[in-house]
């Protein structure tokens, strides 16, 4: 399958949510250094980070059309239009596809090999039990934050 950029129309095979050419530009203007190789090789790493996405994150508001390829565009999220791809969602996929083309898509932070207690003489070191194997990504994370359900968004509630 081709490389397909999804724009927010509803691109019948899309399969990445960011564009090459954004993603060129954001990596320049960033001096990520790493973000080399041919087209092809960094299109392949934008449609991994794309997938990440389709299968990691639950957004808030609802797809478009119930049969669209990716989980982008959505409706009915307060500030988003309904036909656009926000930028911090081809930021995230960016930066991503950068993880994808220097490695892969392993844990950044893992809860897993956290020391609990060293000690020094006849060496001994004691790790947490790893209490869940979910990977965090902290500046992916906030790039999506405003778009994510349960995000934590404090709505008032008044008794009428």
């Amino acid at each position: 399958m081709p490389f397909t950029v999804e724009d927010g129309s509803i691109v019948e095979g899309a399969n990445s949510l960011c564009s090459l050419d954004y993603a060129n530009a954001f990596h320049s203007d960033r001096g990520n250094t790493s973000w080399t190789g041919t087209d092809a090789v960094k299109e392949a790493s934008l449609i991994k980070a794309t997938d990440y996405i389709n299968q990691k994150y639950s957004f808030r508001g609802r797809l478009v059309e119930y049969d669209q390829p990716l989980v982008w565009p959505r409706a009915c999220i307060a500030g988003v239009e309904y036909d656009t791809i926000p930028t911090r969602v081809k930021a995230a996929v960016a930066e991503l596809a950068l993880e994808a083309l220097t490695g892969s898509l392993s844990p950044s932070i893992s809860p897993q090999g956290q020391v609990k207690s060293k000690k020094v003489d006849v060496i001994e070191i004691e790790y947490f039990a790893s209490a869940s194997a979910n990977t965090k990504r902290p500046a992916i994370d906030g790039l999506l934050r405003p778009y994510l359900s349960g995000s934590g968004i404090n709505v008032p509630v008044v008794r009428v």
